[in-house]
């Protein structure tokens, strides 16, 4: 060889050596830290050779990989080896960076047996594999760790056509399902709590519920502390029943030198803080074996207490499992799971206390008729005191102590009074000892004045006041304060039932009898309601009114003093237009007792009683005419703040107080105030209105108010989305047993029984918002999972979508212009990649389509099915005009729904029909609907190729096939798509079919 040949060839030669570096720079280029790791690494030294070598098929995927921000792997070969990109190496733990390139076989080898078959099913040909949440465990370090992750497996074209390699797209999910799996079981456990009547029931519960969490709780054991004889008796256990051994004693003396073979409860009692106990083996000997075969070695020790108090009632033991790390998560978990079994507890210990307390009820109301019959003079004799040094406070500016506080207390002492009276106006009747005193009376005089009382009020509400009482002819022989207390009782009741209109009072001579008519405009009383109108302390069940004040008892007194006079009280009314009392009274003595009549004048004056029951209806109006929510402002003479704690900043929570008693809503707002944010609202229409609007962090309401009450109010926030999870206390008078399992079964976090004490609602309320904390913060991990998965979707979209229009266009360059030079065996495979690449495209476009069903908005119409059904029709029809297929479609069909999706779940259905149907003579779909029960079904039929319904279980599951690929070419993601818009529209989805002859399916939608 001649020296210029020489030159040349050596030319030649550094210029195919810089050629290769270029292109070795350049696959790694945009790779991060692996790509940085790949351009060191020596691949002539590994089984994938020098990368001059590689095929180009995997060059480009390698390309695809390490340039995505998603997880991905790359297996290449047979002994699939390991390449992949940045966000997949916290997967590996340990393993990085010694699984560069090694065999999957040898890194995976702990979950092989699970992970291998999938793999070999995908490389042997199979289709791409989808799993969702799949369990495994991986060894980290000398743990092997409970992991969940959602993948698939994607065969990867070589240059020869055949499956050179796996795709593996994968999200780790472990966060969300241990998240999902422990909201679940605190939700259980609060479930249950209205099932324990006992603190016994209260424990026992509790250790079943957290011990059927085995996989986050191996074990649990409770003990009970007694201060007296420092000593710690077990209560409750789960997860050791089999066990009797040194960590299980029946009890545990609480001392600071119990040494180390017991467990260190002094220092949970005396610290009143979480302890952790490692190395269990060391200290108590091997413990029973877990579900996979592994000994917890560690357990957590939790203090629980009531509220105000600083020592603990009980402690918590709970073992940790040997497959998690202690970290911040699952501590977070082991503090809500004890706050939960404090609130059972809670939850117990009321129940027991309400029930002893109906015992006594019980009790005291066999004497009560005596009881209030002999302390009337006790009763009004304070009462009398109260209310006398009030007003004269009140008339004396300068001995005064605060006009607002005087004229409440003034309020409610009038109001106690009246309660009283009536409550010892039945017990005297019903012991046969109320004394009246029946007088000829000016019955018409008296009434008008009575009624008179209510004239500025009415008129203050826009309504009008008719009087309408006629002289009668003759005088009538009435109890006049009974007579007031009839009249008055009757005319509040319209007024605080009418919101417009008129009202209308009038006395009339009828025959023999003087007749007393109180008519109003207002809500009218419900037709099944008014049987029982007139029985003691009912009330209409969701009556709105102007206030839910009030003992219950107003018209069943009525009932009873009218009774006394020998007259007749009658009731009649329509639903929405107004009600009207008509009570009848005789003329005359014949009917009356002779030693209790009295000779009088024939007038009077109403006295102070019309005086007071206007001023308690004056209230409502003032309630009444404030609908709107507020903050409610500190004022001079508010009460400061607890000296004893500094009060948290007001950011630390926000209260919305519900109540109807604006004295109440006043009195909550300023406990409340000086720790926490504070919004209140007088009705529950309101308090829904404003919660829907900016959810608050918990919801204070009480349970009877007019028009939405408190248990209505609690049923329509759990419903709705945005407000399901605001925690609920409910107030009420209403104590006992019942009134707090009603108000827990409805949903409610916790129940507080009028009367209570300041600091027993402080607490209640600072316990609420922490655990809601807790709640929100393992809420949000699981949307920033979601949102996760959402960006999966668009990444891979997006990183694989540019290589395959690549793979596309220059397959499509070479078939239509290097064609005839191309023989047989090259079309095949340039034929391959293309179908290829258009199904993975296609595979993009229904991932997406799944994504977007899942997190999209629903926004709800009337939808015309019949037309959409049509439309989607015709255009398949448009695209595959060759084919014969009918269509037999019901007109008329409509559904409430989205729109978009609601077409999405109809296109796959009937596509899918259209497909299975084209190569059949004479085929057919059917879309319609049919009633059963009330309910409206859909379905989409048809007469094609069907399947065995054996197979129904898995059909609805993403990437599922029925039938070969090659005959019915698809993603396997429509029917799970439709699947998925069922189910965000209530409904539900089921299929029937059978080989040969064709499929139907069948959804409802809510």
């Amino acid at each position: 060889m001649t020296k210029k040949h020489m030159a040349s060839s050596e030319s030649m030669d550094l210029a195919a050596a810089e050629a290769a570096a270029n292109a070795f720079e350049g696959l790694f280029a945009d790779g991060g830290e692996m790509g940085a790791l790949m351009r060191s690494t020596d691949w002539s030294k590994t089984k994938l050779g020098p990368v001059e070598r590689w095929p180009r098929s995997l060059k480009t995927m390698l390309g695809v990989v390490l340039g995505s921000r998603f997880p991905m792997l790359l297996w290449w070969g047979p002994d699939l080896l390991h390449l992949y990109n940045d966000a997949y190496r916290p997967i590996l733990r340990d393993k990085h960076p010694a699984s560069l390139a090694a065999p999957a076989a040898q890194i995976w080898a702990e979950v092989w047996d699970v992970a291998g078959p999938m793999a070999r099913s995908v490389q042997e040909g199979g289709p791409a594999t989808w799993t969702e949440d799949l369990q495994l465990f991986i060894t980290s370090g000398t743990m092997a760790e409970e992991t969940y992750f959602t993948f698939s497996y994607s065969p990867v074209p070589g240059d020869d056509g055949k499956v050179g390699g796996l795709l593996n797209t994968v999200q780790e999910t472990t966060a969300k399902v241990q998240s999902e799996r422990q909201i679940r079981m605190l939700h259980d456990l609060a479930a249950r709590a209205a099932e324990a009547k006992s603190e016994d029931d209260a424990y026992r519960m509790a250790a079943e519920v957290l011990s059927a969490n085995e996989l986050d709780l191996p074990f649990v054991l409770i003990y009970a502390w007694n201060e007296q004889t420092e000593e710690a008796q077990l209560v409750a256990s789960g997860g050791l029943e089999t066990y009797e051994g040194p960590a299980k004693p029946l009890r545990i003396l609480v001392r600071e030198d119990a040494g180390g073979a017991s467990w260190p409860l002094a220092e949970v009692v005396h610290g009143a803080r979480e302890v952790v106990v490692d190395n269990l083996p060391a200290r108590f000997g091997p413990l029973p074996l877990g579900s996979w075969n592994a000994r917890p070695d560690r357990a957590i020790a939790l203090p629980l207490s009531r509220a105000g108090q600083s020592a603990p009632y009980a402690i918590l033991i709970a073992g940790a499992s040997p497959h998690r790390a202690l970290d911040d998560r699952y501590w977070a978990f082991f503090r809500a799971a004890a706050n939960q079994v404090a609130n059972v507890m809670a939850s117990a210990r009321a129940y027991d206390a309400e029930k002893k307390r109906a015992e006594a009820l019980a009790e005291i109301d066999k004497a009560k008729t005596t009881f209030f019959s002999n302390i009337s003079h006790e009763f009004r004799t304070p009462l009398t005191l109260i209310l006398g040094l009030i007003e004269e406070a009140m008339t004396r500016p300068e001995k005064s102590l605060g006009g607002e506080y005087l004229e409440v207390a003034q309020r409610s002492g009038i109001r106690l009074l009246r309660l009283v009276n009536s409550l010892l106006d039945f017990t005297r009747i019903e012991a046969g000892r109320l004394q009246s005193t029946f007088e000829p009376t000016d019955l018409s005089t008296l009434t008008s004045e009575l009624a008179s009382a209510f004239y500025s009020l009415v008129e203050q509400a826009g309504m009008k006041l008719i009087v309408n009482c006629t002289p009668l002819p003759e005088l009538v022989y009435v109890d006049r304060a009974q007579w007031e207390k009839i009249v008055l009782n009757l005319v509040s009741n319209a007024y605080k039932f009418t919101f417009e209109g008129e009202i209308e009072v009038s006395m009339l001579w009828r025959d023999d009898r003087a007749e007393l008519r109180v008519r109003d405009t207002g809500t009218g009383i419900p037709p099944q309601e008014l049987p029982h109108i007139f029985k003691r302390f009912h009330r209409v069940a969701q009556a709105k009114g102007r206030s839910f004040e009030g003992s219950g008892i107003g018209l069943a007194l009525v009932q009873e003093l009218v009774k006394l006079h020998g007259g007749t009280v009658q009731v009649s009314s329509v639903e929405g237009e107004g009600t009207a009392f008509v009570v009848s009274i005789p003329a005359g003595t014949v009917h009356l007792p002779a030693d209790q009549m009295v000779q009088g004048h024939g007038t009077t004056s109403p006295g102070v009683t019309a005086s007071a029951y206007a001023a308690e209806a004056a209230q409502w109006v003032r309630r009444s005419e404030s609908n709107d929510i507020r903050p409610d402002a500190p004022e001079p003479d508010q009460a400061r703040p607890n000296q004893t704690a500094p009060a948290p900043p007001v950011g630390a929570g926000r209260i919305l107080v519900v109540d109807d008693n604006a004295d109440m809503r006043t009195y909550l707002s300023r406990l409340l105030r000086a720790r926490w944010e504070v919004e209140t609202a007088n009705d529950g229409q309101t308090a829904l209105t404003c919660a829907r609007a900016r959810p608050p962090d918990l919801i204070l309401s009480d349970v009877m108010m007019p028009g939405l009450d408190g248990f209505a109010l609690l049923r329509a926030l759990r419903e709705d989305r945005k407000t399901r999870t605001v925690p609920v206390i409910l107030l009420s008078a209403r104590a006992g047993e019942e009134a707090v399992l009603e108000g827990l079964d409805v949903g409610a976090d916790d129940y507080l029984a009028k009367p209570f004490t300041t600091q027993e609602l402080i607490a209640r309320v600072r316990t609420h918002l922490t655990m809601a904390h807790s709640r929100n913060e393992l809420i949000a991990e699981l949307a920033r999972t979601n949102e996760e998965l959402e960006a999966f979707s668009h990444s891979v979209a997006h990183d694989l979508r540019a290589p395959l229009r690549s793979i596309d266009g220059f397959s499509n360059v070479l078939l239509y212009r290097h064609g005839e030079a191309l023989d047989a065996d090259a079309r095949r495979c340039l034929d391959h990649v293309l179908h290829a690449a258009q199904d993975m495209s296609q595979m993009i476009d229904d991932l997406l389509m799944l994504a977007r069903v899942g997190r999209s908005e629903l926004q709800r119409m009337q939808v015309d099915l019949s037309a959409m059904g049509q439309e989607i029709f015709e255009n398949l029809c448009a695209q595959e005009p060759d084919r014969n297929i009918q269509l037999e479609l019901t007109p008329g069909l409509t559904a409430p729904g989205d729109s978009g999706l609601l077409r999405i779940a109809l296109q796959n259905l009937l596509s899918n029909a259209w497909k299975y149907t084209s190569r059949k003579p004479q085929a057919r779909i059917a879309f319609g609907a049919r009633k059963e029960e009330d309910q409206q079904i859909y379905f989409v039929q048809d007469n094609g190729a069907g399947f065995d319904m054996k197979h129904a279980g898995k059909l609805f599951n993403a990437f599922q096939r029925l039938h070969s690929s090659d005959e019915f070419p698809g993603t396997g993601i429509g029917l799970a798509t439709v699947h998925r818009v069922v189910r965000r529209h209530g409904g539900r989805i089921w299929a029937e079919a059978a080989v040969g002859t064709g499929a139907a399916f069948y959804f409802t939608l809510a």
